[in-house]
């Protein structure tokens, strides 16, 4: 992922946080090959609060620098922060902050809270990005084709050929 600001191109590589004083610190590269670093302060951080308003104001502020970087990377940057504030280690909040942002496939997600369904949508599709195979990329394939053959094919009743279709309707 690259971008452009002021004919110069950038290429991010890292993004991590600096516990005292609070900030984000994105590591690029440049156009020449160098390596540069941009620390951006974090204000109104609330350990107890939703980390979704200081999103907006941070990518709002570092706009030139944050465009590219998903808003997904900055909020859990921002989670750490925010356990690192309640008097957690830097590796403890990881922790918390690396299980909260983990989609479990056995989740149902029917049962949890709106907040929670959106921030676990923009989980799946900033995977679903970073994964996805594009024309121009080297895995690309147009008209992939695989053939699942399996041996165990079960039988499903309705389309059973000794099932009759009086068996399908209650009288």
């Amino acid at each position: 992922m690259t971008w452009n600001i002021m004919g110069e191109e950038f290429i991010p590589m890292k993004l991590g946080v600096l516990t005292q004083p609070p900030a984000l610190t994105l590591v690029y590269r440049n156009n020449n090959g160098k390596e540069r670093q941009r620390t951006m302060p974090i204000r109104f951080l609330n350990k107890f609060g939703s980390v979704n308003t200081v999103v907006t104001e941070l990518k709002k502020r570092h706009n030139k620098h944050l465009e590219k970087v998903s808003e997904i990377k900055v909020e859990k940057m921002l989670r750490i922060l925010q356990e690192v504030q309640k008097g957690q280690t830097i590796d403890e909040a990881v922790a918390v902050v690396t299980k909260e942002y983990d989609v479990d496939p056995d989740e149902d997600l029917n049962k949890v809270s709106e907040e929670e369904l959106a921030k676990k949508k923009k989980i799946m599709e900033n995977s679903f990005e970073k994964n996805q195979v594009k024309p121009g990329d080297p895995d690309y394939e147009y008209d992939k084709q695989i053939d699942f053959a399996s041996d165990n094919k079960a039988e499903a009743g309705w389309d059973s050929p000794g099932g009759s279709q009086e068996d399908d309707f209650w009288s």
